[in-house]
């Protein structure tokens, strides 16, 4: 746990000097109460001897001043170790989505959307917790004892000997108490928290496929039964949780007892003073309240490590070395080729190949076939998201499994069929793919994805707002903002899949030959290569070229070869005019 605590708290890269304010701020204010709580003992014992009243006027100041202190103090504590903790998380955050973005895609679809959601967003706000919740509280609570024992000893050595014992029992065995409380459920909770998150976004985003298929009310027994098992969970940490406040109070009971009796003793051999015996009485109920923030501290160290566990598992694989045999470059090709290619899942069979292909810039592909035949797959291993199981994916003669993230990035841009529109404006959904697209260049690209009258209807133009998943757009507006998106991209090649799902047959055959057509402009800076996945066949006789795969082979040409060549394709484009009539 110890090793899995150190590199958490290396990936959150907190500010050392903010992590030192935040203890020196929560160590001042605790001594503020040790020190209240010395002073006014000391008053009361004064007073009680009816000195002079100017005899009391410093002390009934600096009690002022230490109660106003220990609220300041506190405060500053609460700024300082929030935005220690706050940078950390996202310094975390952040690490993880640039992590698993440049990760091949299995290792992020090997997890379920609401088991990924948590660990990308519970865990890490767990692992930075423990910032705030456990390594701050535990620093405090070191120097605010150190400080307990020394002024309690500067009085008596002996009750400080004893101060510093039933400190210990408090801050030390308690805690373990609960770390062992912890340990027992936390990992069977962390698993069932993310099983209960994933059925629940389940339910949530296929409520009516399950309800049709006569499933939902077995996911809703399912998720009735993780509940109960997170409620068992804590109910058996629940007993060891409990002794850590219990021997807390056993400490200070112990320590304040025979603080009385070594206390009186030394007040009857001279060894100290009646006002003396107050302090170093009264003083250690305040030293107490350093260490109560112990057990949970324990509890939290376990939560992070284990949410730290699970991140650090993700992150490990997206970054993990594959066996890929060394595929020099082919300096003479250029364009998007593909020589050999067999493609498929990593670990799992061939899906398709071996393929044979070339785009060249400005032209246009489409790639089509049966369901399930591997059309998806190869656009993946063409955007360098999956690695070929055989042969070469080359963009401009380099093997597009050995470019770094950042060059595919800039030269392909793929959109898949589930692309995400956010709750903002038309022009900041735009700058998602290029932070520098102007207004002009917004209203530019939405008239090329054709949606010029789309947007003369818009009350603000690109600056309004779409509104939760973009409920306020049809289908087909949804697919052209999306393809203006990808317009606004850097990337030279554009590769699309499933541009024309959801749609009516009409409005997906528009938007597919738009998209053939979108590569071709007059401004060769502007030109783009089009690479789509479509099972809709009628529109590609805007394609240049067109790969249709079978189970057999892939055979590639233009609509008109392949409705000559190929009688499955014919077959296919006189259903859709069939249906479509």
């Amino acid at each position: 746990m110890i090793s899995t605590i150190r590199r958490a708290v290396r990936l959150l890269d907190i500010s050392k000097l903010g992590f030192v304010l935040s203890v020196l701020a929560g160590s001042a204010g605790l001594m503020c109460s040790v020190g209240l709580a010395a002073v006014s003992a000391w008053l009361i014992a004064k007073a009680s001897q009816m000195p002079p009243v100017l005899d009391l006027a410093v002390a009934a100041t600096t009690v002022r001043a230490l109660g106003v202190g220990k609220a300041v103090f506190r405060y500053l504590n609460q700024i300082a170790s929030h935005r220690v903790a706050l940078y950390g998380m996202a310094n975390l955050r952040s690490t993880v989505y640039s992590t698993l973005a440049d990760s091949p895609t299995d290792v992020v679809t090997s997890v379920r959307r609401g088991d990924l959601l948590a660990r990308t967003g519970r865990d890490v706000d767990s692992v930075g917790d423990i910032l705030v919740r456990a390594l701050q509280p535990t620093t405090v609570a070191v120097v605010v004892s150190i400080f307990s024992v020394g002024l309690v000893s500067w009085l008596s050595p002996v009750i400080g000997l004893v101060v510093a014992g039933g400190l210990l029992i408090s801050g030390l065995v308690g805690p373990l108490f609960a770390m062992r409380g912890a340990r027992l459920a936390e990992e069977d909770q962390i698993r069932d928290q993310a099983e209960l998150a994933a059925q629940s976004l389940a339910m949530l985003e296929s409520a009516e496929e399950l309800r049709v298929s006569g499933r939902l009310q077995a996911m809703e027994e399912a998720t009735q039964a993780t509940e109960k098992r997170i409620f068992a969970n804590r109910d058996r940490a629940a007993k060891p949780n409990a002794l850590a406040p219990a021997l807390d109070l056993l400490g200070m009971g112990i320590t304040v007892t025979l603080a009385i009796i070594i206390g009186t003793q030394q007040v009857a051999s001279g060894a100290l003073t009646p006002i003396e015996l107050a302090v170093v009485v009264l003083t250690p109920l305040a030293a107490f309240e350093a260490t109560q923030a112990l057990a949970k501290a324990g509890v939290q160290l376990v939560i992070s490590a284990s949410a730290a566990t699970r991140i650090f598992s993700l992150l490990d694989r997206a970054t993990a070395e594959r066996n890929i045999p060394e595929r020099p470059a082919d300096t003479s090709q250029t364009g998007l080729t593909a020589d050999d290619l067999v493609i498929g899942w990593p670990d799992g069979r061939d899906v398709a190949g071996p393929l044979h292909l070339h785009v060249q810039q400005g032209q246009s592909l489409a790639i089509v076939g049966p369901s399930g035949i591997g059309k998806t797959t190869l656009l993946y291993t063409l955007a360098g998201m999956l690695y070929p199981h055989a042969g070469h994916a080359r963009l401009n003669g380099q093997e597009i499994s050995y470019l770094p993230r950042h060059e595919v990035s800039a030269s392909l841009t793929l959109t898949t069929e589930d692309a995400h529109l956010f709750e903002s404006s038309v022009l900041e959904n735009l700058r998602v793919a290029r932070d520098s697209v102007s207004e002009t260049e917004a209203e530019e690209l939405l008239t090329r994805a054709g949606l010029s009258s789309w947007l003369a209807q818009l009350p603000h133009g690109v600056h309004t707002s779409l509104g939760s998943e973009a409920a306020t757009m049809s289908g087909g507006e949804r697919r052209r903002l999306l393809l203006a998106r990808a317009l606004a991209a850097p990337g030279e090649y554009l590769l699309i899949d499933e541009p024309g799902e959801h749609l009516d047959p009409e409005t997906a055959d528009n938007l597919i030959r738009d998209l053939l057509r979108s590569g071709h402009h007059p401004d060769p800076a502007k030109s783009r290569t089009v690479v789509l996945v479509t099972h809709r066949l009628a529109p590609l006789d805007a394609a240049d070229r067109i790969v249709f795969l079978s189970e057999d082979s892939a055979t590639a040409g233009t609509h008109e070869e392949l409705s000559d060549l190929v009688p499955e394709y014919r077959w296919s484009v006189r259903q859709e005019g069939i249906v479509h009539g």
